[in-house]
């Protein structure tokens, strides 16, 4: 076949990067290349031709190329992007066509179609401004029968060279833990728990070997969508290699009558030749443009570890006063606060102002923190019913189960079938109720358990369940556009793009252990910005380890998101209050920062500490936070290096906070430690600062900040 022969090339640019596809008459369109941008005269025909192989011996004399849309009819022999059945036609082994290619400011459309399977197609594909690949795929019955979905899967090939992969893992309060190994077998994440749950983030990191934070080519993809998935990075015996993302369909979990569509989430994947930070950096900014903020991110104060169950007026009211004192600016109201819901066994879905321990409603609670200066927030798990509730004696059937079978709980509770409308109805009608009584402007959304037997009467609704949330969270932005609404689920395990786009935080664990913290963030950190990630300073005995650590290496690991408070104040003594309301001081003096400029994750020479950096876009301030973890391997920690800053301008370098520094490690500091200390730009990003040995469990805040014309001179 000749090669070139009715093909036709469509090229985008943007953010410094080159989107090039091949679109043959007959066959899926193919990705030619996806990376740093090409000069403008490349000849897209010739580049194609200079990726074509040979065909060797045992195969087939046509062997399909490795498109975007895999075709089992042409001869794919590894998983394709599509697998339906039907009972009128072949629709199993589809054929594509191509119909029309449409470009436009965002990228393209491609149609196809088989005529045969009497299916059509979609792919919609596009280089976004921060520099990330979004694609989405449309599947269009067109026959006259119904067709079963089993399979609709993005496809991304990547280069042939990327032979390491970083995986992610974990458990409660354990979560974005990572993993690396050589990419040379089949890699398959499959979950099935409803949501994300705390194991199976659903995104990948490919690369050529050896790549590292700041260094090496690298993909990271991500996949859209709160539910059910699953992902796989694999490679042919060609030695071909790509990444699928897609919808895990229960069995007979979807079915297209005639002229139905059903849509994939986005699949997201950004290249960078600069290593992991330069693909973080892209899916930063990706993030911030969804989120859309308009003010800096205030810190909170959540009452859950504080009080729990036990809702006291006067206690909270003291609570309040504390955290106004030390610089609070949100207080958050958690679970507790609705009928009947005095332990987690009972009042779930009761969504009405226990009045026992609010007599006179939220408001006056609400009115004092306000007063007080600070926004106030409310818990709420909406997806949920307890057994011992009004709602489940009063309607058994809206529970997401197989009756026919005894019910599985999880955590005393079941889920609520959002895909029922007389449930949706209800639970719509009780969140509205109380967002139109209370001026609340914060809420913490969570969800603590997975999905088991997840049916009506008789098909699985999974699928439907996470749709029907995410058409619940657009009604409520909708109408409440100021409210700003936080993803948690038992800690982190509903955290993705999909639930982005209708949500401005995180809550990336429960466990607020400042050591488990670092793996827990440093994981989170490569896909989402820090901004987004609630980050608290816990008690000083922390309830999921039950290891203690002093206030400034909790607050100072806080400090590395959207930092917030879990902690009953009025348990702290003077020193400690003194002390949080310095670094939260520091927090709203370095927050616009990090959370509107670029973030890096310095490399460890021997694994043993962990650096954060952040620096302003017009690299003119920074701050850095360097933890030690445990016990260097050697005396004297190696220096850091400080990115990106202006090679000939000058700094001012200031230790802002520091752990205690004992004399058990050193006999002295670093000469420069009690002094003044000024440098060029290239010296802090090529040589860098010798710092103190720290104990384990220790860190040190250093601010760097462009000196004026006026200081210079």
């Amino acid at each position: 076949m000749a090669v070139l022969a009715n093909t036709d090339f469509y090229r985008q640019d943007n953010a410094g990067k080159t989107l090039l596809l091949a679109c043959p008459e007959k066959g899926a369109p193919e990705l030619v290349y996806f990376g740093n941008v090409l000069p403008v005269d490349t000849d897209a025909s010739h580049l194609y031709l200079a990726l074509q192989a040979g065909v060797p011996q045992a195969m087939l004399e046509n062997p399909p190329r490795l498109s975007l849309l895999p075709e089992a009819g042409r001869g794919w022999l590894q998983s394709p992007a599509v697998e339906v059945s039907a009972t009128d036609r072949p629709a199993w082994s589809v054929v594509w066509l191509l119909q029309d290619v449409i470009q436009n400011d965002r990228g393209f459309q491609i149609s196809l179609y088989d005529a045969v399977a009497k299916l059509a197609i979609s792919l919609n594909i596009s280089l976004l401004d921060s520099g990330v690949l979004s694609q989405k795929i449309i599947l269009t019955n067109i026959g006259t029968g119904s067709v079963d979905v089993q399979r609709l899967a993005c496809t991304l090939p990547v280069p042939e060279y990327f032979t390491e992969r970083i995986g992610f893992y974990g458990r409660w309060c354990q979560e974005f833990q990572q993993e690396r190994s050589n990419w040379q077998s089949t890699w398959l994440q499959e979950n099935r728990h409803g949501r994300n749950s705390h194991g199976n983030f659903p995104s990948v990191i490919v690369g050529e070997e050896g790549f590292g934070e700041q260094q090496g080519d690298v993909i990271g993809a991500h996949f859209s969508w709160s539910g059910n998935h699953r992902l796989k990075a694999d490679y042919t015996i060609n030695g071909d290699r790509y990444i699928q993302a897609e919808v895990l369909y229960l069995p007979g979990e979807l079915s297209l009558a005639a002229g139905e569509s059903i849509e994939t989430p986005e699949f997201l994947a950004c290249v960078s030749s600069q290593g992991l930070n330069g693909m973080s950096q892209s899916f930063h900014n990706e993030a911030r443009a969804r989120l859309k903020l308009t003010k800096p991110r205030p810190i909170h104060l959540n009452t859950w570890e504080a009080f729990y169950f036990d809702h006291d007026m006067d206690q909270l009211k003291a609570l309040a006063d504390s955290a106004a004192e030390v610089g609070v600016e949100r207080y958050i109201l958690d679970d507790g606060w609705f009928k009947g819901r005095d332990h987690e066994q009972a009042g779930l879905g009761d969504w009405f102002v226990d009045t026992k321990k609010y007599p006179d409603g939220l408001m006056p609670l609400i009115q004092y923190v306000k007063n007080l200066g600070m926004e106030f927030g409310l818990w709420f798990e909406p997806e949920m019913v307890n057994p011992d509730s009004d709602l489940f004696r009063a309607h058994p059937a809206w529970a997401l189960q197989l009756p026919q079978y005894e019910a599985v709980l999880g955590r005393y509770q079941h889920i609520l079938n959002l895909a029922n409308p007389d449930a949706y109805a209800y639970i719509r009608e009780r969140l509205f109720s109380l967002l139109e009584e209370y001026p609340i402007d914060y809420v913490k959304w969570d969800m603590n358990r997975d999905y088991t037997q997840p049916g009506g009467e008789l098909l699985p609704e999974a699928y439907a369940q996470v749709q029907a949330l995410y058409r619940l969270f657009g009604e409520l932005n909708a109408a409440f556009p100021d409210l700003e609404i936080e993803s948690c689920s038992s800690g982190g395990a509903r955290v993705d793009f999909g639930v982005l786009n209708y949500t401005k935080r995180f809550w990336v664990s429960d466990c607020n252990d400042a050591l488990e913290r670092h793996s827990i963030q440093r994981g989170f950190s490569y896909f989402f910005p820090p901004e987004i990630m609630g980050s608290h300073i816990g008690p000083d005995k922390s309830h999921t380890t039950s290891r203690i650590h002093d206030v400034v290496f909790r607050a100072g690991t806080a400090m590395l998101g959207h930092l917030g408070i879990e902690w009953n104040l009025l348990d702290a003594n003077e020193e400690q209050k003194a002390t949080v309301k310095r670094w939260l001081s520091h927090y709203k003096q370095q927050r616009n920062i990090m959370h509107t400029g670029r973030n890096w994750r310095l490399p460890s020479a021997d694994g043993r500490s962990q650096t954060q950096w952040a620096l302003s876009n017009d690299g003119l301030s920074g701050f850095a936070v360097y933890a030690q973890l445990t016990m260097p391997k050697q005396a004297h920690p190696l220096p850091i290096r400080l990115p990106d800053l202006i090679a000939d301008q000058l700094y001012r370098v200031e230790v802002l906070e520091s752990s205690e520094l004992g004399n058990h490690l050193m006999k002295t500091c670093p000469a420069w430690w009690d002094k003044e200390l000024i440098l060029n730009g290239a010296t802090l990003s090529q040589v860098g600062l010798k710092l103190p040995t720290l104990d384990p469990e220790a860190l040190i805040l250093i601010a760097v900040t462009a000196l004026t014309t006026t200081e210079i001179n």
